[in-house]
């Protein structure tokens, strides 16, 4: 943990429910709220006692499913062993809980939405089929008026699918949000995929889970799928509300998966992506080599002014106030029960639920359900931002290759600290496409920030290059003592620009192998275009006596004509890397106001 870091005060840990038979098996834990004050939790119990309703499971559920040995008491059911759903209840932000409900495990539901009423809709993807060879194809919706005891199937969603679900989470107009994955085809016997675990040909992990999320009003009808986090193989992640309405989507690296966050501006029942973003600090510092190592949350609340707070199995809690860019370990708390559902009470405090144990077999630990309460975290730091931008020149006509950066904290200048610029051109010599990335940039210029936090840099070597698809990428990046990088946003830019009201402000230049000449350059030079254009061919040096010393001299100047160790030639475009295929009048230009 950072010395001096966040910090949280009043912790709490407190069992919530401890079986009665010793070692217990009481886990996979989700809140929900009733929205008067009250607060629910339910979870799964597995009890020692005859099971005389038993309908065994086959061979082939087992295989399809892929469940350790072992674990077919808790996943099918067991003859000696029952499993249940128990749904508890707390009227005093969990200081005592009332059991409210009690119902077969494949009666009641995972992810629930209480009501003020008493009403309890769930959401679940029932772990036998009918034809008992797997999970069922659906995600079905049910309703309980008497605490969890009693359900009511309302509708299925999403049927013939290979759902997973994950989370519910409650916007603050009651909106409800339920997030799932697809598993991109239904699996088990006589299905697509022959088992949970099959990949199709080509198919990767990140390219088979499709997350996304369901929306309602009501806990009844729902809309979408709306997909999220593309292409990064999440299926247990978590969203919140910011103070805007926008929701911040965030899945961590507790499956081996990448990691990735993205916000969805929301207008009424529409809901807009933005980019896929990356996660920096709490990431895996090498995913390949370790792709859990780090500890982004897999829980996340908003406590409002950007604040995030998250929990990770086994791991620290941790905070961000950079829309979760960058996370930080929470000092004074202990690592996160397992498989945490994170929330906020109703007076405020922060409630993490978890089980003691893991993914365990029935009587290999003793799980019991827990909580950690505590207060919001104080002493969080503000984010380190870096800002990029583009000069002009002192008249503000035109760009320049020129670019400063301002280092800041919440506003406040960062000065005297070195700021890297990174440049990398678009195109290679040979006109192809470039793959290099900024991280291997082999252009880097330094500066250090100013009084303002400013830092500024000339990028000459793009200075006079007349070729008007000469592009490249530019960042900066700031490296502090505490090691956590800060990267501005990158951009690509062309190195030949306009010039506010002027049509034709570059006499010269090159577009895809062609020279192309403002009027007013062959208004003033007789004959030139024609002798040009009479002379273009496969040989890259000039032709003897073509030009007068004169023009020769002033095309040298505007860089479309290079001296290649004491013999001219035209410069090689990026997008026709050869000799001059033509000789142009620019056409209408542009005007800029």
């Amino acid at each position: 943990m950072t010395p001096g870091g966040p910090r949280v005060a009043g912790h709490r840990r407190a069992d919530v429910y401890v079986p009665a038979e010793r070692p217990g098996f009481a886990a996979w834990v989700t809140g929900f709220d009733y929205g008067d004050g009250r607060i629910g939790v339910s979870f799964k119990e597995t009890t020692r006692e005859a099971n005389s309703s038993l309908v065994a499971p086959t061979l082939e559920m087992g295989e399809a499913v892929g469940a350790p040995v072992s674990y077919a008491s808790i996943e099918c059911g067991g003859s000696e062993q029952q499993s249940y759903r128990v749904y508890l209840a707390s009227a005093d932000n969990g200081e005592s809980w009332v059991e409210t409900g009690r119902c077969q495990l494949e009666s009641g539901s995972f992810c629930n939405i209480g009501f003020p009423d008493g009403r309890i809709i769930g959401l679940d993807v029932p772990r036998i089929n009918e034809d008992r060879t797997g999970w069922c194809d659906f995600i079905e919706v049910r309703e309980s008026r008497d605490g969890g005891s009693t359900w009511t199937t309302i509708d299925r969603l999403l049927e013939g699918q290979a759902p997973y679900l994950w989370r519910v989470r409650r916007l603050a107009d009651g909106t409800i949000i339920v997030l799932a994955s697809l598993y991109g085809t239904a699996w088990g016997p006589g299905r697509p995929r022959a088992t949970r675990n099959t990949m199709l040909p080509g198919e990767t992990y990140v390219s088979k889970i499709q997350a996304f999320f369901l929306a309602s009003t009501d806990g009844v009808h729902y809309t979408g799928p709306h997909y999220v986090l593309p292409g990064i193989g999440a299926h247990e992640f978590d969203v919140v509300e910011l103070d805007d309405g926008a929701l911040l989507f965030i899945a961590g690296d507790v499956q081996a998966t990448p990691v990735g966050r993205q916000v969805v501006r929301r207008d009424g029942a529409r809901f807009y992506n933005e980019a896929l973003l990356p996660i920096h600090r709490g990431a895996p510092a090498d995913p390949a080599a370790d792709p859990q190592g780090g500890f982004v949350p897999e829980s996340v609340v908003h406590t409002g002014g950007g604040i995030l707070v998250g929990s990770r199995r086994n791991k620290p809690y941790s905070v961000s106030s950079d829309l979760g860019a960058n996370w930080t370990p929470v000092e004074g708390l202990p690592p996160s029960l397992y498989q945490p559902y994170l929330m906020r009470l109703p007076d405020g405090r922060l409630a993490n639920f978890g089980h003691v144990g893991s993914d365990s077999a029935f009587g290999e630990e003793d799980m019991r359900i827990g909580v950690d309460v505590f207060g919001v975290p104080e002493g969080v730091p503000a984010p380190l931002l870096l800002e990029l931008e583009r000069a002009m020149d002192a008249e503000r006509t035109r760009y320049l290759n020129r670019y400063r950066a301002r280092l800041h904290s919440a506003g406040a200048p960062r000065p005297g600290e070195r700021v890297d610029f990174r440049f990398v051109r678009v195109w290679n010599p040979d006109g192809s496409a470039s793959t290099t990335l900024l991280d291997d940039a082999d252009i880097v210029l330094s500066a250090e920030t100013d009084a303002m936090g400013t830092a500024e840099v000339a990028a000459e070597m793009f200075d006079g290059v007349p070729d008007i698809h000469c592009y490249y990428h530019v960042d900066a990046v700031h490296r502090p003592a505490d090691g956590v990088e800060v990267r501005s946003a990158s951009r690509t830019e062309p190195a030949l620009t306009p010039r506010r009201r002027d049509a034709h402000p570059h006499p010269a230049y090159f577009a895809h192998g062609v020279l192309w000449l403002s009027p007013a350059f062959v208004a003033g030079h007789a004959g030139l275009l024609e002798r040009l254009r009479s002379a273009t061919s496969s040989d890259a040096a000039l032709p003897a006596g073509l030009l007068e010393p004169a023009e020769a001299e002033e095309l040298l100047g505007l860089g479309v004509l290079v001296d290649e160790g004491g013999r001219l030639a035209w410069l090689r475009s990026v997008h026709a890397p050869r000799p001059l295929d033509g000789v142009q009048v620019q056409g209408s230009g542009d005007w800029y106001v």
